[in-house]
């Protein structure tokens, strides 16, 4: 099992000292990986969620990258319709190159209609772009010379550079829970990541996207799954927000990772039965309990986590 923490760049802990602070504290303390989230504007509606906006993920990525050596550095997720995909394989390989290959890419469709509005992008044809860009990314990253022509993406005559530091490209990994998201993760992903998935789902969804990957032609074997949860190590387990009804994920389940950290071992042990190798966690976003941390407190959490977690997985 692997973990990794979200970086302090957005909501009200986004600051350049914590993004350093953070990330040098993560790769200390043996945590896998550190992440980072993508919106280019917030709507106004969405700013209690999110925040007031976003500091650029891939230029956080490349600045976690110089100070950094051994982390892996990863996107959760990349808003692939508001880009074209020669624009996302320039910056993503620029940090892969920076990073020496430590670049994991997750992908996926995005949630705000009000952001793609004011960025001109269509929020109608989002998943059937998202899967053209996906290709389209991986033709840039692979094939010389670059000749792409789809239904929303046509180029030809162009250098793609610099060309990935990974080979044969950077892990991609697909977010969302959806259905759709499921058979995109098993037709053109490396992994396929949920947010805030329950064990239901996961359970239901596993052998789904398993008899996809086949369909497709591929090996489900070679489709590696990750989750996204809140985390936080309580001193006693919590009682107001233990019946939480994940949308659209099935019946009423316990936030696994915010607890007391024998519980938490226990909830990680489950995810890795169900066959989850990499969990992703938040500790200042998507619950209430999470919203009032600071950059202390972030820091405590992990320490916690890094001191009372990560041993009882030793990696194989």
């Amino acid at each position: 099992m692997r973990f990794g923490v979200m970086l302090p760049h957005y909501r009200h802990v986004a600051d350049p000292d914590g993004i350093f602070r953070i990330a040098q504290e993560a790769e200390a303390m043996g945590f896998h990986s550190v992440w980072v989230s993508d919106h280019v504007v917030v709507p106004d509606d969405m700013v209690e969620r999110f925040g007031q906006g976003y500091y650029d993920m891939f230029t956080v990525l490349g600045y976690v990258a110089s100070i950094t050596k051994r982390v892996q550095l990863g996107t959760s997720i990349v808003i692939m319709p508001l880009r074209h995909p020669l624009h996302t394989a320039q910056v993503a390989a620029t940090v892969d190159q920076l990073s020496k290959g430590r670049l994991i890419l997750g992908v996926g469709v995005g949630v705000a209609k009000r952001e793609f509005e004011c960025l001109n992008a269509s929020w109608e044809d989002r998943g059937a772009i998202t899967d053209e860009a996906i290709q389209a990314l991986r033709h840039a990253w692979t094939v010389d010379p670059v000749n792409f022509e789809g239904k929303f993406f046509d180029f030809s005559g162009v250098q793609s550079y610099p060309p990935v530091y990974q080979q044969p490209h950077p892990p991609i990994w697909v977010g969302g829970g959806s259905r759709r998201s499921l058979r995109r993760a098993a037709e053109l992903g490396d992994a396929w990541g949920p947010t805030r998935p329950s064990f239901q789902l996961l359970q239901e969804s596993i052998p789904r996207l398993r008899e996809m990957a086949e369909r497709a032609g591929r090996d489900p074997n070679s489709i590696k799954l990750a989750a996204r949860h809140p985390m936080k190590v309580m001193d006693e387990t919590p009682s107001h927000h233990i019946e939480v009804t994940m949308p659209s994920h099935g019946s009423p389940e316990t936030w696994p990772l915010v607890d007391t950290a024998p519980r938490i071992v226990e909830s990680v042990g489950r995810f890795q039965d169900l066959g989850v190798h990499h969990l992703v966690m938040d500790t200042f976003y998507s619950l209430p309990d999470l919203h009032n941390e600071t950059i202390d407190t972030l820091v405590a959490t992990m320490e916690k986590f890094a001191r009372d977690v990560i041993p009882q997985f030793p990696e194989e």
